[in-house]
């Protein structure tokens, strides 16, 4: 039933609901100001409350349950180890507690566990058991909630700008496997799993494009992507002299299975360019094609990106190109803008009235509106005690002339 205190301007429900052997009370404020709006509220709450209490009498499996199923029902997706290695770190503290008792405080308490990580290791952790207990929730119907898990706040990676000169070093400094696959990530973008996963089967110098799959690519499309010269030349160059499947091979002319993190760091050192990441040649790449004028509709297909707003996080123009766009503005060098205080005074096309500098086609129209308003004593409702004049109430407009 629904009631009012007398000190309240809300309306009060009061009701219990049972289910099997399960009981709940419920006394709670509607929020309500009108009774029967506050009567629908309690009539959906009981619905939930009962709702609640069914599933609360299911048979409610265990995390090891959940955590098969889940990753059974993930199977297909990309980043299917990075799940189970984060949730087998979880498992280990959390597999012997009932689903129905994992809280927030449980969870964050449990992350302070997971030390010498950085913040956003953190976040990706918490990602991932959150990604978890929702499937549990709403495929499942185990738990009732997800409880609530804020990320932190991460800092943005620092970017790392490659000169020309910075470039060429970096090349010159890798092993001689390493090299070309600097080249190509320089001049196509493409990120390190599809580099090193690149098959000659995906490239087709006769009619100069690059495929990448749907199931190898991040954004789940597959893209094809057309090379520029130096890709043209490159590939070329490589075309089937190790007779391998793969593109790019290792120093021993095996595959490559990932860029070895040390090599990659002796390489960066050794070219003084000591906490580049390979990724950031990703960013170099889009950030020249903005700088050389490619629009960003074009940079997002030949990026393989779904949206422009990933394009403008991974363009960055340089100082020196923004200040030369800075200067788009800017004329010949003999164009001014004509203002009160720089037009010049000794030009045959200006002549003073009142202080301000007019053209002379307009400056008797403007002595004559000067007179008007002297002898009608108009003031544009202004009070009638000397004021500075507001030149936007009566000025002729003053257009941007070239200064002759």
């Amino acid at each position: 039933m629904v009631y009012k205190k007398s000190n309240s301007k809300y309306w009060f429900t009061k009701f219990q609901v049972s289910f099997a052997d399960k009981v709940k009370r419920v006394h709670c404020s509607t929020k309500e100001t009108v009774k029967s709006r506050a009567e629908h509220f309690e009539h959906r709450l009981r619905d939930e409350t009962l709702a609640m209490l069914m599933r609360n009498s299911q048979e409610v499996g265990s995390w090891n349950e959940a955590l098969t199923l889940y990753l059974e029902s993930r199977q297909t997706n990309k980043t299917i180890d990075e799940k189970v290695k984060k949730l087998t770190w979880w498992s280990q503290y959390l597999a012997d507690i009932p689903l129905t008792e994992i809280n927030s405080k449980l969870i964050l308490t449990t992350l302070v566990k997971k030390t010498d990580v950085t913040l956003a290791t953190k976040n990706r952790y918490l990602a991932e058991i959150k990604g978890f207990l929702n499937f549990i929730h709403k495929e499942l119907e185990w738990i009732d909630r997800v409880p609530h898990l804020r990320t932190h706040k991460e800092r943005e990676k620092s970017f790392y700008k490659l000169t020309e000169t910075d470039s060429a070093r970096l090349i010159d400094c890798a092993p001689a496997f390493l090299q070309p696959i600097i080249i190509f990530a320089l001049a196509t973008g493409f990120r390190a799993s599809n580099i090193i996963g690149l098959k000659w089967t995906h490239v087709d110098l006769e009619h100069q494009t690059l495929k990448v799959d749907a199931d190898s690519h991040k954004s789940g499309s597959s893209v094809l992507i057309p090379m520029n010269n130096i890709v043209f030349e490159l590939l070329s160059s490589l075309h089937n002299s190790k007779n391998s499947v793969f593109v790019f091979l290792n120093y021993d002319n095996s595959r490559i299975k990932d860029l070895n993190r040390r090599i990659w760091a002796r390489t960066t050192k050794a070219a003084g360019l000591d906490g580049l990441r390979f990724h950031d040649l990703r960013h170099n790449w889009a950030s020249r094609h903005a700088e050389s004028g490619t629009d960003l509709l074009a940079i997002k297909e030949l990026g393989g990106w779904k949206t422009l707003e990933m394009v403008q996080r991974y363009t960055h123009p340089s100082l020196s190109y923004l200040s030369q766009q800075a200067n788009n503005i800017v004329k010949e060098k003999n164009d001014a803008f004509v203002t009160k205080s720089g037009c010049d005074k000794k030009s045959s096309h200006f002549v003073e009235v009142n202080g301000v500098m007019i053209e002379k086609d307009k400056a008797q129209k403007w002595k004559n509106l000067i007179v008007f308003r002297k002898l009608s004593g108009s003031n544009n409702g202004a009070s009638t005690r000397d004021r500075t004049r507001d030149t936007r109430i009566f000025n002729p407009k003053l257009e941007i002339k070239a200064k002759h």
